[in-house]
């Protein structure tokens, strides 16, 4: 990903969607075995280090 202070590019945000994406439909699959199931994912953006946690909502 980026460093310093510059703006994220398109592929850089293209790539981060389309994992969470990703994320999404393989933690569809995992709750209908394991209710509650999470995909968890890291990535650093301009030094800054984030985590990513998906899950399927249930209920309202």
């Amino acid at each position: 990903m980026c460093t310093g202070d510059e703006p994220v590019s398109y592929d850089e945000a293209a790539s981060i969607g389309f994992k969470v994406i990703e994320m999404a439909d393989r933690v569809k699959v995992a709750d209908k075995v394991l209710p509650g199931a999470t995909a968890k994912w890291c990535f650093a953006m301009n030094d800054v280090k984030y985590d990513v946690v998906v899950t399927v909502r249930h209920g309202a």
